[in-house]
C-alpha cells in the first residue's frame, strides 16, 4: 500500500549541502532530511538537543551564499531513529514547525525550494530513483532528438522537395543539434519535465524551445556563412519541433504519465507579492542603455555623431530593455534583499534575453546591415555599467538605510530610563571594600601605553586631570570606533575614559557619547580625538601646493561633509564608508558633546588633530532639542519678559546652541558686544552677518507682532545675564526691534552697548515718536553713508 503525504504543503527532500544551525550560532548544526513551506525535518546525531535550542533556525547551505536566518520555529517531534551516529551517542530525527514567515523570508524560502530542492518526498516514495529514472531519462534523450530530426528533415521537404540537404542546411543542422543539446543539459529537462503537473511541464517546452530559438538566431547571425539560409525554414523547424514535443508529451502523459504519476502535487503557492519597483535605479538603467550605445558608437566610428537608421537601432535597444524588465522584472528591490549575486543574475538574465531577442529580429528582418560589433557590444558594455550601479544600489539597499542618531530630548530622555541616572556617586564604597582597595593610580601605567602613541597627549592630559588621583582600575584606554566596544565595559563605572579612535569614524555620535557618559562616574572624564574641518584644512595646506590643496581640499568637503548631510546622498555615503571619515566642524563635535551631559574642559591641536577632555557634569539634555536646517528658532526674550521665538537663517554649525557656556567662559567680547574669534560661526555664516541675509526671516517676526522696525535687540537669557538689574527691567517695558540703536551710536564696549541702550529706552519713553525717528535718521546715515555693520 503506497503511503500518501496529507500535509498542507508539499515537501521536499532537501539537497545534501543543506544544514540549519540553531538560535543564530553554528555551535549545533544539522542537516535538512526535507523541507516545506510549513517546516522542515533535520538529521543529527550525539547529544539529544535541548528545549532552550530550538527557539529559531537558520538555514543555509554549505556551498553558497545562500542564508535564511532567525526563523522561528517549534519542535513537532524529536525522536531516536533507531541507529547510533558516528560518535556512537545516537541519532535523532526531528519535525520542527516554523513561525508564520514574514514575507522577504517567504519569498526567499520559496527560492530555496525552487533552486535547492531535489524532488517532492511524494515522488520520492511511490517511484525508485535507480535504473528505471536512467532509462527513462536516455528513451526522453533519444526520442527528442528523433522529433528535431524529424522536424528539421520535414521543413526541407516541405520547402524543397526533397529530403537531401546542401551543405549550408548540415551546418544549420549542426547548429539545431548542438542548440538542443545545450539548452537540455543546461534547464535538466529530462529529470524536470516528468516529475511536474502537466501544466508546469508545457512551460518547459515552451521555455527550452524559446531558448533553442534564440541560439539559432545568434548563431545565424554571428555566423556569417549562415546568413543566407531560409528564414521560413529555421523558424518552422523551431515551431515543428516545438509542436511535435507538445504532441508528443501529451500522449505520454496521457497513456502513460498519468499513471506513474496520479499523485504529482503542484507545488503548494501563496499570492504573489506586489512588485516593489525601484524607479530611481530604473531611470538609472535607461540612462545607461543611452550611454553604453553611444560608448560604442564612438569605439565603432570614432565619433559620437550617429549614421543614418541608428537611430531606429536605439528604438529598437529600448524596446528590448522594457520587454526585458517585465519578462525579468530586475528591477524589483527585493532581489537585493537576498545577494548582491541575486541581483546581478537579473541583470545578467534580461541582457541574455535582449541579446537574444535581438538576434531574432536581426534574422527575421535581414538587418544584417547593422553592425554586430555595436549592437551586441552595446549589451556587453550595459551589462558592465549595470555591474557597477547594482553594486552601489545594493550597498544602498543593504547600509544605507541607518538607524538614525538619538536627536531630540525626547530621544535622550528614553535612552536615560534604560540606565541608571547615577551608578555610583562619589564616596560610596561599603568599608569592605575600602579594606580589599589597594590604590594604583593610574599615571605611570599611562605614561607607558601613550609613550609610542604620542607623548605629546600624555603631557596635555597630565596638565589637564589631577591623575594621581585617578586610579588604574577605574581607567580604559581604547581605540575604537564601535558603540558596542564602548557598551562591553564594566558598568560600574570609570573615573577616566580615553578613546584614541577619531570620533569622525562612529557612525553615530550622540549613541556614542551618550554611551560613554553611561560609563563614567559623576564628575569623571572623557578624552577624544577628532580631526575638524579646521585640522583638515591645515592637513591640504601642509601637504600640496596651495592651488592644489584647495581643490583637494573642495572634491573632500563635498564627498566627506556635504554628502553625509544631504537627505538622498546621505544614504548612499554611508553605505560606501560606513560612516567613516566624515568631516565635522569643532563646534558641532563640542555642541554634541554638551547635549550628551559634558562639559569641555580643555582642548589642543596635536599632529593636525583636535583632542578634548570632557568631564561628565550634568545629565544629558532632555528638554531642548537641537536645531538643523538652514532656518533656525531662537529663544528670546521680549515684551514684559516673555519668551518669543525668533527666526534667522542658520550662520553657525549645528549643535552650537549649546555651547553659550563654553564660548562665555573661553571667549571675550569684541568691539560691538559679539564674542571675539566666534568658531561656531561658519565661512558663508560670516559673508550673511556682514550683509545682514540672516536676518530676513526676522520680518516675519516683524510682522507677526514680536518685533517693531527699530528697537533693542531680543537677546538670549545667558546674553541679558551680562546686563545690569537696571537695564533688564528697563528692557521689559518696550518691545525689541529689527534695528538696534546700537548703529545710531556706535558704542565699542559692552558698557558702551549698556549705555547706549538706556539712553534710548528712557528718551523712548518719555518721546516715543521723536525718538524712533531721531534713531532711525542717525542709523540710516550709520549704515548706508558709513557703512557700518555689527559683526
Amino acid at each position: 500500500m503506497e503511503s500518501v503525504d496529507k500535509r498542507k504543503f508539499t515537501r521536499f527532500q532537501a539537497s545534501d549541502n543543506a544544514f540549519v544551525a540553531f538560535n543564530g550560532e553554528r555551535k549545533r548544526v544539522a542537516q535538512i532530511s526535507d523541507i516545506s513551506l510549513g517546516g522542515l525535518s533535520i538529521s543529527y546525531s550525539g547529544e539529544k538537543i535541548a528545549d532552550d535550542e530550538l527557539r529559531s533556525v537558520d538555514i543555509y547551505l554549505s556551498d553558497n551564499g545562500f542564508r535564511l536566518s532567525d526563523i522561528g520555529c517549534s519542535v513537532i517531534y524529536d525522536a531516536k531513529n533507531g541507529s547510533n551516529g558516528s560518535n556512537g551517542k545516537g541519532a535523532f530525527r526531528c519535525g520542527l514547525c516554523f513561525a508564520p514567515l514574514e514575507t522577504e523570508n517567504r519569498n526567499k524560502l520559496k527560492d530555496f525550494l525552487k533552486n535547492h530542492a531535489i524532488a517532492p518526498v511524494t515522488a520520492l516514495l511511490s517511484k525508485p530513483r535507480t535504473g528505471p529514472r536512467v532509462r527513462e531519462k536516455a528513451m526522453a534523450l533519444f526520442a527528442d532528438f528523433l522529433l528535431l530530426t524529424i522536424a528539421f528533415y520535414g521543413m526541407q521537404l516541405v520547402k524543397r522537395g526533397g529530403f537531401e540537404l546542401p551543405a549550408l542546411y548540415r551546418d544549420l543542422f549542426g547548429v539545431f543539434f548542438l542548440s538542443w543539446l545545450i539548452v537540455s543539459l543546461v534547464m535538466k529537462k529530462y529529470s524536470r519535465i516528468f516529475r511536474r503537473p502537466f501544466s508546469e511541464s508545457l512551460v518547459l517546452l515552451v521555455k527550452s524551445n524559446a531558448a533553442i530559438t534564440f541560439m539559432v538566431s545568434f548563431s545565424v547571425v554571428l555566423w556569417t556563412g549562415l546568413a543566407t539560409v531560409s528564414r521560413a525554414q529555421t523558424f518552422g523547424v523551431c515551431a515543428a519541433f516545438f509542436l511535435l514535443e507538445v504532441i508528443g508529451f501529451s500522449l505520454y502523459y496521457l497513456f502513460i504519465g498519468r499513471r506513474a504519476n496520479g499523485r504529482q502535487i503542484s507545488r503548494t503557492e501563496d499570492k504573489k507579492t506586489s512588485l516593489t519597483i525601484s524607479y530611481p535605479l530604473m531611470l538609472i538603467d535607461a540612462a545607461l542603455v543611452f550611454a553604453a550605445f553611444m560608448a560604442m558608437n564612438y569605439v565603432k566610428r570614432g565619433s559620437f555623431s550617429i549614421p543614418p537608421q541608428y537611430d531606429q537601432a536605439i528604438f529598437v535597444m529600448y524596446g528590448l530593455w522594457l520587454i526585458s524588465y517585465f519578462v525579468v522584472q530586475k528591477f524589483d528591490t527585493r532581489h537585493f534583499k537576498t545577494s548582491y549575486l541575486a541581483a546581478i543574475g537579473h541583470c545578467l538574465k534580461a541582457t541574455v534575453f535582449m541579446g537574444a531577442t535581438l538576434a531574432v529580429l536581426i534574422f527575421a528582418f535581414r538587418l544584417f546591415y547593422y553592425s554586430r560589433l555595436q549592437l551586441f557590444g552595446t549589451l556587453g558594455v550595459f551589462l558592465l555599467f549595470e555591474l557597477g550601479i547594482y553594486y552601489l544600489y545594493y550597498l544602498y539597499s543593504r547600509y544605507g538605510k541607518l538607524e538614525k542618531d538619538i536627536e531630540t530630548a525626547a530621544e535622550v530622555r528614553e535612552i536615560l530610563e534604560r540606565q541608571e541616572a547615577d551608578k555610583e556617586t562619589e564616596g560610596r564604597t561599603s568599608g569592605e571594600e575600602r579594606r580589599c582597595r589597594v590604590r594604583e593610580p593610574v599615571e605611570t601605567k599611562l605614561d607607558h601605553a601613550l609613550e609610542f602613541f604620542n607623548p605629546r597627549l600624555f603631557d596635555f592630559i597630565r596638565e589637564t586631570i589631577d591623575l594621581p588621583r585617578v586610579e588604574r582600575r577605574y581607567t580604559s584606554v581604547l581605540s575604537t570606533s564601535e558603540i558596542d566596544d564602548v557598551e562591553a565595559l564594566d558598568a560600574n563605572g570609570y573615573r577616566l575614559l580615553i578613546n584614541l579612535h577619531k570620533t569622525n569614524d562612529v557612525r553615530w555620535f550622540n549613541r556614542y557619547f551618550l554611551q560613554v557618559h553611561s560609563k563614567l562616574k559623576n564628575r569623571g572624564f572623557f578624552i577624544g580625538k577628532a580631526h575638524t574641518i579646521g585640522t583638515h584644512k591645515r592637513h591640504y595646506k601642509q601637504k600640496y601646493p596651495s592651488v592644489i590643496a584647495k581643490v583637494f581640499y573642495a572634491a573632500d568637503f563635498i564627498w566627506s561633509r556635504a554628502f553625509p548631510k544631504l537627505p538622498y546622498t546621505k544614504k548612499l555615503y554611508f553605505a560606501i564608508t560606513k560612516g567613516r571619515n566624515r568631516l565635522v566642524s569643532k563646534a558641532e563635535v563640542f555642541g554634541r558633546l554638551y547635549f550628551c551631559g559634558f562639559k569641555v574642559v580643555a582642548d589642543v591641536e596635536i599632529d593636525n588633530s583636535l583632542y578634548f577632555v570632557a568631564q561628565k557634569v550634568r545629565k544629558p539634555a532632555t528638554s531642548k532639542n537641537p536645531t538643523f536646517g538652514p532656518l533656525v528658532l531662537l529663544n528670546r526674550r521680549g515684551f514684559a519678559g516673555q519668551n518669543i521665538t525668533v527666526y534667522k537663517f542658520r550662520t553657525m554649525y549645528p549643535y552650537s546652541e549649546f555651547l553659550q557656556e563654553y564660548v562665555y567662559e573661553n571667549n571675550n567680547l569684541e568691539s560691538g558686544g559679539k564674542f571675539k574669534n566666534d568658531f561656531r560661526v561658519t565661512d558663508w555664516g560670516k559673508y550673511m552677518r556682514s550683509t545682514w541675509l540672516d536676518e530676513l526671516p526676522m520680518l516675519y517676526n516683524w510682522l507677526k507682532g514680536d518685533l517693531k522696525l527699530f528697537g533693542v535687540r531680543p537677546l538670549s537669557h545667558q546674553y541679558l545675564g551680562l546686563y545690569s538689574d537696571e537695564l533688564r527691567e528697563l528692557r521689559k517695558k518696550v518691545m525689541p526691534g529689527l534695528i538696534p540703536p546700537f548703529y545710531a551710536d556706535l558704542p565699542k564696549t559692552l558698557p558702551e552697548i549698556i549705555e547706549s541702550e538706556l539712553r534710548y529706552i528712557k528718551s523712548y519713553m518719555r518721546s516715543p515718536v521723536r525718538t524712533q525717528l531721531s534713531y532711525l535718521w542717525n542709523s540710516g546715515q550709520n549704515i548706508i553713508m558709513k557703512g557700518s555693520r555689527s559683526n
